[in-house]
């Protein structure tokens, strides 16, 4: 399965019907047994959301609860965080529980420096509206919209196994 097929699943796993505003959830115990919530921020698993209703299903300290999302937080942070296994972190805000955010412990690539990223695919696209470059130290390939590739390094080597082509309509050597 695909990682963009389990955010869709992901998404799509949870289906809770809203509760009316102060109703106890249905496996909530009752008032007088109810334990007092920490304070403060604490961490908790994902086991589902919805990014439409803005809902999200969490297990915390052995319970499952239900909590709403920030409304600073992307639904996509979520989809990540649950494929990876990531905690979330959680609030209590009144009477209910809020995600504010994932508790990342990787970086990411594109987002994060690293020492070294993997992507591993049988298809890598990257799509570029004006200019795409790949850099390293003082070697360069940039890819123009307007039709230009450039190669830029001290020395450059293409070898070919079988026919080797250059075609253009002017070929300029030097």
């Amino acid at each position: 399965m695909t990682v963009r097929a389990k955010r869709a699943a992901a998404v799509r796993a949870i289906d809770v019907p809203p509760r009316p505003a102060g109703a106890p959830a249905a496996d909530a115990p009752p008032a007088s047994q109810e334990q007092p919530a920490p304070a403060g921020l604490l961490a908790a698993r994902l086991v589902a959301f919805d990014a439409q209703a803005r809902t999200a299903r969490l297990s915390l300290g052995g319970a499952e609860i239900d909590a709403a999302l920030d409304e600073a937080l992307s639904p996509a942070v979520l989809a990540t965080a649950l494929v990876r296994g990531e905690r979330l972190v959680v609030q209590r805000e009144g009477e209910g529980w809020v995600v504010l955010g994932a508790l990342r412990t990787a970086p990411t690539p594109g987002v994060d420096e690293g020492d070294e990223f993997l992507i591993k695919a049988r298809r890598v696209l990257v799509a570029a509206e004006h200019e795409f470059a790949i850099a390293s130290g003082a070697a360069s390939l940039v890819v123009r919209a307007h039709g230009l590739i450039e190669t830029l390094a001290h020395d450059i080597t293409a070898r070919a196994s079988g026919i080797h082509k250059i075609v253009g309509r002017i070929i300029r050597l030097n």
